[in-house]
């Protein structure tokens, strides 16, 4: 590598730096766009629909042993529920969302209390990315944004400037440059480091709903999506939830 090159790449990094540090000299007095009740209304939606979601998955998945009852060979939470048999040894009301959130998966993993070996892994336990549901209402405000060209705003969250923005190719939505979803991408992780998280599976739903109303709970909670709220779930790294008429 020659000193000329040497000295070229050292200038480069040197006006990133520059750049950067403009973009959070902008930082002072600035204040975030506030939280909409759109924003807000999104972020309960999507928590919404996705726990349901996971639980009326795990309504067919095969089912645990339950207070030493021996396990029917392939049986589902589905058929024990149509059976009449408690799905989890919680003290839920059998046959309520309750009921099977709590219920063991057949799976087991280290209990936390030292020397006490393994414990029956729950539906609850299991419960994935839970953090990733706290914080949607920022993805949402951040979407409109993206939607508004406004970004001075996504770089002075993000604390980089656009030209300097990581791209991430897998981030695409319709014809938007991927460099500044790549942007709103990195504002969105900025905004989630002060948020404090608040998700509780428990208040999303009400979890001693009967399992019989888990389809038209799930048809009421599935809707059309905006472009705003499509947007956003992409910005924070999440799939969409299509619409479908599930049966009990």
């Amino acid at each position: 590598m020659s000193s000329r090159y040497r000295a070229g790449d050292r200038d480069a990094i040197t006006a990133r730096q520059v750049r950067i540090d403009a973009v959070l000299a902008r930082r002072s007095g600035f204040t975030p766009p506030p939280t909409t009740g759109a924003a807000l209304r999104f972020a309960a939606d999507y928590a919404r629909v996705n726990l349901l979601t996971y639980l009326y998955e795990a309504l067919d998945a095969p089912a645990a042993g339950v207070s030493g009852e021996g396990r029917r060979p392939a049986e589902t939470h589905r058929e024990r529920v149509r059976r009449g048999v408690a799905l989890s040894d919680s003290g839920r009301v059998p046959g309520t969302l309750g009921d099977l959130f709590h219920a063991p998966t057949g799976d087991t993993r280290h209990a936390h209390a030292p020397g006490h070996g393994f414990a029956a892994e729950t539906w609850e336990g299991m419960w994935p990315d839970q953090w990733l549901l706290d914080g949607l209402e920022h993805a949402y405000t951040l979407a409109e944004a993206v939607l508004a060209d406004d970004i001075t705003t996504l770089e002075i969250i993000a604390g980089v400037p656009l030209a300097d923005a990581i791209t991430d190719g897998a981030l695409t939505f319709g014809d938007l440059d991927n460099q500044v979803l790549s942007l709103a991408s990195d504002a969105f992780r900025e905004r989630l480091e002060d948020h404090e998280p608040a998700f509780d599976p428990e208040q999303t739903v009400d979890m001693g709903a009967p399992l019989s109303t888990l389809p038209e709970l799930l048809r009421t909670a599935r809707h059309e999506w905006t472009a705003a709220e499509r947007l956003a779930l992409v910005i924070a790294g999440l799939a969409l939830i299509e619409r479908t008429a599930p049966e009990f």
